[in-house]
């Protein structure tokens, strides 16, 4: 029982962060005849026919410059690893081995059929 509320919990968490522009427009379109009566700049000039969009504006600016303003939830602040080599120690061998010629024997195949290691797994 606990591990679905904490299951239930944690994808009503990360849905709310991934969709809280979505969440801000579907509030909006539900109040929206109480913001466009009592919040909004422009409703003492109703032939504008702002009914509320222009707070709609503003909350999504202001969520935009919020979501700009953390850029580790973006992953830019984030290191990257080149190389995994720079972690472990490196050893060089000071034998030294003689180098073999390559004979190119492709019978007329071509040449990038991998004939020799390729089976087809057995019926």
């Amino acid at each position: 029982m606990l591990k679905k509320f904490a299951a239930i919990l944690l994808l009503f968490a990360i849905s709310v962060q991934t969709f809280h522009k979505v969440m801000i427009v579907i509030d909006f379109y539900r109040n929206q005849d109480y913001i466009a009566k009592n919040l909004c700049e422009n409703r003492y000039q109703p032939q504008l026919h702002c009914d509320g969009h222009c707070l709609l504006a503003k909350k999504l600016k202001a969520a935009e410059k919020k979501e700009q303003r953390n850029p580790e939830s973006k992953g830019e602040n984030k290191q990257e690893v080149v190389s995994s080599r720079s972690f472990y120690p490196v050893f060089i061998s000071k034998t030294i081995e003689p180098v073999t010629p390559h004979i190119h024997t492709n019978n007329g195949k071509p040449v990038d059929f991998a004939e020799d290691f390729f089976h087809p797994p057995g019926a």
